[in-house]
């Protein structure tokens, strides 16, 4: 090749190369280049030669980092309207059918307000939860007579399934105010209902009664059981229209199941406490599912920025590479620079390669920051939510 024609270096000519692997051979490729350096000289420096060939075939490295946007958690809620919020899935609605159910609160018989506001409750479930009803107390009389049957009472009037408002209607019906109170019955035969395969805090039974046990059974004990138990149910009590003798007997039960009592005067405040229940559930499961969703998207586009900006590298430094040792070796040969100057113009390609890679290595750890500084909060919230809502 005359070197006057050859200012203009054709690279009209083909890369073969082969991978070997352990001596054997695993691929084999042919690459067309078919370009040329633009500029014209006789002979090129080291110098020359690097800038001349970043100028025709340097890649555009800043296209390589994307841009991408993380976005900040959902606003976390107000918290729990009262004490007692949690993050229960399945529920046993424990009603008291003892004879001083048939009483007033309010002007309303306590029964007609209990089951008014179970159903008002079953209106409000979360469509993933479970619901079940029992009634206790509902059978015998409240006279000594009629005491060992009703201290037996203990029914499940609706399984454990799917919340069904028309089944729970069905089920309130079945029973009336009759007897008498076996509280830690009730509670053993609703745990019945729960597997020990849910988290914890995720079996609650809801206790709605109008005072403490009458058939001799230990509730406190009942309680502490079912909540050390492999299931891990939590007993909460709703007191209705509740003597005071009375309820420091129902707190303790609450306390021991790891639960929370409330006290509701009339049918307003039992709807009331009830409905604090739903509102809690649905705000802390609200939140958390959205806020997850927002820090596991942030994640994805963090690592996918990464990813693109690593693979995007990657190539266009072999690119680069491996251009350039066809160029500087065709260029040797024919005269038009020498393996010294190719060897410089190498390593500062090199050194250009090292500050790229370092850079890449900047980006990464920015981007890193950038996922903490979004998603560190939104963790804090979550477990602040969790335990707003979960421990009271």
């Amino acid at each position: 090749m005359n070197q006057t024609a050859s200012r203009r270096m054709n690279l009209s000519f083909f890369f073969k190369y082969i991978l070997v692997s352990s001596g054997v051979v695993t691929a084999q490729a042919t690459i067309a280049i078919g370009q040329e350096l633009s500029t014209e000289r006789e002979f090129w420096t080291a110098e020359q030669l690097y800038e001349d060939f970043l100028a025709d075939f340097g890649e555009d490295m800043a296209a390589c980092y994307p841009d991408y946007q993380l976005a900040e958690g959902p606003p976390p809620p107000d918290g729990p309207e009262e004490a007692n919020g949690s993050g229960w899935k399945k529920a046993i609605i424990a009603v008291d059918a003892s004879g001083s159910m048939a009483g007033q609160a309010g002007g309303e018989r306590k029964m007609d307000a209990a089951k008014a506001a179970v159903q008002e409750f079953m209106g409000t479930m979360p469509e993933d939860t479970e619901i079940g009803l029992l009634a206790f107390g509902h059978l015998g009389n409240n006279e000594e007579s009629g005491k060992a049957e009703s201290c037996e009472g203990i029914e499940l009037m609706s399984e454990l399934g799917a919340a069904d408002r028309l089944e729970i209607a069905n089920s309130l019906e079945g029973f009336e105010a009759t007897g008498w109170t076996p509280l830690a019955a009730a509670i053993s035969k609703a745990g019945e209902s729960f597997t020990a395969d849910s988290g914890e805090g995720e079996q609650v039974v809801f206790v709605v009664s109008d005072g403490r046990e009458t058939c001799g059974g230990n509730p406190v004990a009942a309680a502490q059981e079912l909540r050390d138990s492999d299931v891990k149910a939590i007993v909460n009590i709703i007191g209705f229209d509740v003597p005071d003798d009375d309820r420091k007997a129902l707190e303790a039960v609450a306390k021991a199941g790891g639960g929370a009592f409330s006290q509701a005067d009339d049918a307003a405040e039992l709807r009331e406490q009830l409905r604090i229940y739903t509102t809690n559930l649905r705000e802390s499961s609200d939140y958390n599912a959205e806020a997850s969703v927002v820090a596991s998207d942030n994640h994805s586009v963090a690592e996918n920025a990464k990813a693109d900006a690593d693979s995007c590298i990657g190539n266009a430094i072999a690119d680069e590479d491996s251009k350039f040792a066809l160029l500087s070796g065709d260029m040797v040969i024919d005269g038009l620079t020498d393996r010294e100057s190719a060897d410089e113009a190498e390593a500062r390609l090199k050194d250009r390669h090292e500050e790229i890679e370092a850079e890449l290595e900047a980006f990464r750890a920015k981007v890193d920051e950038d996922l903490k500084a979004v998603n560190e909060p939104i963790e804090k919230i979550l477990g602040r939510v969790k335990d707003a809502y979960d421990d009271e």
